[in-house]
């Protein structure tokens, strides 16, 4: 096994553990309200947006290599192995009274965020069309998602907490 393939391989275990213990805690809450859980990923979402489009990184040509080549890829695994992994922790190891609730939503988060991750995949991490040379244009690209995904994801949690 070569050294970088033993690195992402562990890199992927951890984001697995990190998703299996937070399933856990989140099965133990007395009574899960997955619209709170929606606004936080929401929140977080938008704060990563707007660092991304921030003149730091944009003004900086290192900075806009590392976000398009290192924080989309960890974001990209990151948003899709932690919620499979948390599904996995409250459905298999999940012994409080919002197990069941947390493996769903944690699913459901997990089948959502499938959507964002392919154009994140085609138009920021691995692009067709865009060359190397164009990272600030990719990096707009990806603050941008990451906004609009904050945003849609919020007024998701918006619309369940009215009908909750």
């Amino acid at each position: 096994m070569r050294p970088s393939t033993a690195v992402f391989a562990v890199f992927i275990a951890a984001l697995l553990l990190a998703g299996i213990y937070l399933g856990v805690s989140v099965s133990r809450l007395p009574t899960l309200e997955p619209f709170k859980l929606l606004n936080i990923l929401g929140l977080t979402l938008d704060l990563l947006g707007l660092l991304v489009l921030s003149e730091f990184v944009l003004g900086s040509e290192r900075w806009t290599t590392f976000v398009v080549k290192w924080i989309a890829g960890l974001l990209l695994w990151g948003q899709t192995v932690v919620p499979l992994g948390a599904a996995l922790g409250a459905e298999v190891f999940g012994d409080g009274p919002s197990s069941s609730r947390a493996a769903s939503f944690f699913f459901a988060l997990f089948a959502y965020s499938l959507i964002p991750l392919a154009i994140l995949d085609s138009t920021v991490f691995n692009p067709t069309r865009l060359t190397d040379a164009d990272k600030t244009q990719r990096a707009r690209r990806f603050g941008l998602l990451l906004l609009v995904s904050g945003i849609l994801v919020q007024i998701v949690a918006a619309f369940h907490d009215l009908h909750s």
